[in-house]
C-alpha cells in the first residue's frame, strides 16, 4: 500500500475559516430544443479533472432538465490563448473560469456578468461565505467571479525517487540554497545512473510562468504589482530569479530550454514529473488527491516551495481560481450559466464530487456538513497544508490591466535566457523596461 509524506504541524480534522472578517452535452452549434437553452461551458485542466467535471454538470443537467451544457475542456495555457481569440471574436463561452491573476483583462472590457443581482433575487446564494472569499470576487465593488476555492501554492515530491537515489528529502521548511545543495547530489545520482535526461525539478522560470517570480519577489518585500497597479519588483529581482535558474541549468538540476518548451503544455499524466524525468512539482496543494489518483504507484508528499534563506516574510499568498457568466451572452445563457455556478459551489451534489479540486470551497457551511465527511487522507492533508499556511501568510494585490501581455514578455525573456540567447543581465533589463511601459500605457 502506498504511504503518504506530509510534513506539517497539525493534521486539522475540520476545516477553519480561512479568512474570518461522463457525458459531454450536445454538439457545439447545434440548436437547443424547444424550451429549452443551450450554453457554453470552458474549463482548464488534465484527464482526471475534464471526467470529474463531466460528472458535475451531468448531475446539474439532472437537476436543470431544461439546460444543454456543451463541454469545451483544454489545458490551463490553451485555455487563456482560446479565450483571448474566442473574445476577440465575440464568440466566448457562457460558463467561463476566471482567475484573479487575468480577471484585470477581462472584467474592464465587458466579458463578466455583474452577479450582484443574481444574489439579490436568490439565483446565486452566499449564504455561508465568509465575506473575505465573496470579494476576492469583485472588481471596483461589484462581485464579478465566484470562487472555486481557496488554495496555496506548494511543492509536491517523488519521495520513492529520492530513495531510490539515495539522497534526502527536503523538509517542510526549505531555501533556494537548499535546492542547489540538494540539485547537485540528484544530479550525481542520476549520473552514476546513466541517466542524463532525468533532473531534479523543473524549471521554474519557463513551466511555472510569471507567478513562480511573484512568490521569489514577496519573500524579498516587494509584491509583483503595488496596490495601485505599479510594478513592485526591481530589475534586480528579475535578474537575480534568471541568474540563479540559469546556475540551476548549467549544474543539471533543471532540464534544458529545448525540453522544457517540448514539455510545457503537456498534460499532467504526459508532464515531466509523470514521466518520472524531475522529482519535484510546484502546484496549488489542493491538486495533491491528482496526482495520487493520477500516480498511484508513486509515494508523493508535500512540504512548503522553497524560499530564500533568512527571508523577511513567506512568499505564498491564498489563492483561487473563479468561476463567471459571460455578459454578453443572451439573457438566457447568462441566467442559466449563473445557475450552474451556483449549483456548483453551493450544492451538496456538486461539493460532495468537487471536493478540494480548486481549493477549499467558499461555502463553509457545506464544506463541514457534506465535504469533510468524504475526503480521503490526501484531501485531508491539502486542507491541513491550506489551514497550516492560511496563519502565516499575507493576500497580495491582484495584477493590474496589462499583467497578461507583461507575462508574455516575461517568458519570452526567460526562454530567451534558457536558451542563452541573452543574458540574464540583459533579458532582464530589456523585459523590466517593457514591463514598466506596458503598465505606463495602460494607464494613459
Amino acid at each position: 500500500m502506498k504511504r503518504m509524506y506530509v510534513v506539517a504541524l497539525v493534521l486539522v480534522v475540520a476545516v477553519l475559516p480561512l479568512f474570518a472578517g461522463g457525458g459531454q452535452g450536445q454538439p457545439s452549434g447545434g440548436a437547443a430544443a424547444p424550451g429549452k437553452t443551450e450554453i457554453r461551458a470552458a474549463w482548464w485542466g488534465d484527464t482526471k479533472r475534464h471526467e470529474l467535471y463531466n460528472q458535475i454538470i451531468d448531475e446539474f443537467q439532472k437537476v436543470n432538465p431544461d439546460i444543454t451544457v456543451v463541454r469545451e475542456p483544454t489545458s490551463f495555457n490553451d485555455y487563456w490563448d482560446k479565450l483571448s481569440v474566442q473574445v476577440a471574436g465575440g464568440n466566448a463561452p457562457d460558463f467561463l473560469c476566471m482567475h484573479p491573476r487575468f480577471a484585470a483583462d477581462y472584467i474592464p472590457r465587458g466579458v463578466c456578468e455583474v452577479l450582484d443581482p443574481y444574489i439579490a433575487d436568490g439565483t446565486l446564494s452566499t449564504k455561508g461565505w465568509a465575506q473575505s472569499v465573496i470579494d476576492a470576487g469583485k472588481y471596483e465593488g461589484k462581485i464579478y467571479m465566484m470562487a472555486m476555492g481557496v488554495t496555496f501554492n506548494a511543492c509536491f515530491i517523488n519521495l520513492g525517487a529520492f530513495k531510490e537515489l539515495g539522497v534526502t528529502p527536503p523538509g517542510f521548511e526549505w531555501s533556494w540554497e537548499d535546492l542547489k545543495r540538494i540539485g547537485i547530489q540528484i544530479r550525481a545520482a542520476l549520473d552514476r545512473q546513466g541517466k542524463k535526461t532525468t533532473w531534479m525539478i523543473n524549471d521554474l522560470t519557463i513551466d511555472a510562468d510569471f507567478n513562480a517570480f511573484r512568490y521569489f519577489v514577496r519573500e524579498r518585500g516587494r509584491e509583483q504589482y503595488n496596490a495601485d497597479g505599479s510594478i513592485g519588483f526591481t530589475q534586480k529581482d528579475i535578474e537575480d530569479w534568471f541568474a540563479m535558474f540559469k546556475e540551476f541549468r548549467d549544474l543539471g538540476i533543471i532540464p534544458d530550454a529545448a525540453t522544457s518548451i517540448e514539455y510545457f503544455s503537456n498534460v499532467l499524466e504526459d508532464s515531466l514529473f509523470g514521466r518520472d524525468k524531475v522529482f519535484l512539482r510546484y502546484i496549488p496543494v489542493n491538486q495533491f488527491w491528482l496526482y495520487n489518483s493520477t500516480f498511484p504507484n508513486k509515494e508523493l508528499g508535500i512540504v512548503r516551495q522553497s524560499g530564500s534563506a533568512g527571508n523577511m516574510r513567506p512568499g505564498e499568498f491564498p489563492e483561487g481560481a473563479h468561476f463567471a457568466a459571460n455578459a454578453k451572452s443572451v439573457p438566457a445563457r447568462k441566467l442559466a450559466a449563473v445557475k450552474l455556478i451556483n449549483f456548483w459551489v453551493n450544492d451538496p451534489k456538486s461539493l460532495v464530487l468537487f471536493k478540494l479540486d480548486q481549493g477549499v470551497p467558499g461555502n463553509a457551511d457545506q464544506v463541514q456538513k457534506a465535504v469533510m465527511p468524504v475526503l480521503d487522507q490526501y484531501q485531508l492533508a491539502a486542507v491541513n497544508f491550506v489551514n497550516t499556511l492560511s496563519k502565516i501568510t499575507t493576500s497580495s494585490p491582484n495584477p493590474p490591466i496589462g499583467a497578461s501581455e507583461i507575462a508574455q514578455e516575461y517568458l519570452k525573456a526567460a526562454q530567451e535566457v534558457a536558451f542563452g540567447a541573452k543574458t540574464p543581465a540583459v533579458a532582464a533589463k530589456e523585459f523590466y523596461d517593457r514591463a514598466v511601459a506596458i503598465r505606463t500605457n495602460a494607464n494613459k
